[in-house]
């Protein structure tokens, strides 16, 4: 190689898939269309049980598949993928997220190569027929409208639409599979951050989001956030801090309910998460109190209550 040469890293890109076949197509024809040639893709089948192999097969560009024998959830799903990929840079996929040009993967890499404090990136997820920015997938510690085109470190990504280096699961670890699905990205950004670790929300780089209704049932968010919330707050925080952080997500998801009339799952939320802590206690992963103090000052940025659930007006949005 000549001096002068520019090093092209693989990049992995790991599709998360689990049935919505026509949303798969689209993801997978966006990955393939990318000008970015040192790539691999692979695509883990959360046990869709559709001929999936038939399908991989008839691609042409060569796929790498991980057919688990059962519905391992979001965590244990793209964990799979993870535990198999070979880049040294690692983009997770939803199969009914797709980038919005043929260029995406290249940002990602012409970041992480100017941008060596960066290890984590937190694409823009936008509205598949609109190409607006999706509120609904908004938990940054910024005001989307004034930050929605602003590149700025922040404490969140969307798990099926982000880049990390490598090293970053190697030392962080990979997602907290009893979470199943909700958070997961939460609880791991988290431990990246504690580990010192930086994520940036970079608006350049562009997916779009089909938000396809098959897998998700109307109830199933109040289950899995109330509970989950409960198992983030004693698995990765100090105790008051955990209190502190887990206060305000119960009364927001109570509110939610009371909108909703889910009632049901709210509740077996609250009981499986109490229930479940000792089940997870040898698993605590507490962060350091300047990681806790960085959170804080990232939240200072953050819309007060009013805005936020401004956003959840005309229904929750979960």
């Amino acid at each position: 190689m000549s001096t002068g040469a520019v090093v092209t890293p693989l990049v992995s890109v790991v599709i998360l898939n689990y049935k919505r076949r026509d949303a798969l197509v689209q993801s997978l024809d966006s990955v393939m269309r990318q000008e970015y040639p040192n790539r691999e893709i692979i695509l883990v089948d959360n046990h869709s049980d559709d001929g999936i192999r038939e399908f991989v097969e008839s691609i042409n560009e060569p796929v790498r598949l991980i057919e688990l024998d059962d519905n391992r959830g979001a965590c244990g799903g793209r964990n799979a993928g993870l535990l198999e990929a070979r880049g040294d840079i690692i983009v997770t996929l939803d199969n009914d997220v797709y980038f919005d040009s043929p260029f995406e993967l290249s940002k990602v890499v012409q970041v992480f190569r100017t941008r060596p404090d960066v290890h984590v990136l937190a694409f823009q997820l936008c509205d598949a027929a609109s190409g607006i920015l999706r509120v609904r997938e908004w938990c940054h510690p910024r005001s989307w409208q004034e930050f929605g085109e602003s590149e700025f470190e922040t404490n969140f990504f969307v798990e099926g639409a982000c880049a990390c280096r490598r090293e970053v699961y190697g030392a962080a670890g990979l997602y907290f599979e009893p979470l199943f699905i909700y958070c997961e990205g939460y609880d791991l950004a988290l431990r990246i951050l504690d580990h010192g670790f930086r994520i940036l929300y970079y608006p350049q780089i562009r997916a779009r989001h089909l938000m396809s209704p098959m897998t998700r049932t109307r109830e199933r968010p109040y289950y899995f956030f109330t509970r989950n919330y409960i198992l983030i707050a004693f698995k990765d925080y100090p105790v008051i801090e955990g209190c502190r952080f887990l206060l305000p997500k119960l009364l927001m998801m109570l509110y939610f309910t009371l909108r909703s009339g889910c009632y049901r799952p709210f509740l077996k939320g609250l009981w499986d998460g109490l229930s479940g802590l000792r089940k997870i206690r040898s698993q605590r992963t507490t962060i350091d109190r300047t990681t806790i103090a960085y959170m804080n000052a990232l939240d200072r940025g953050r819309p007060g209550w009013l805005a936020r659930f401004a956003r959840h007006r005309r229904e929750p949005q979960l």
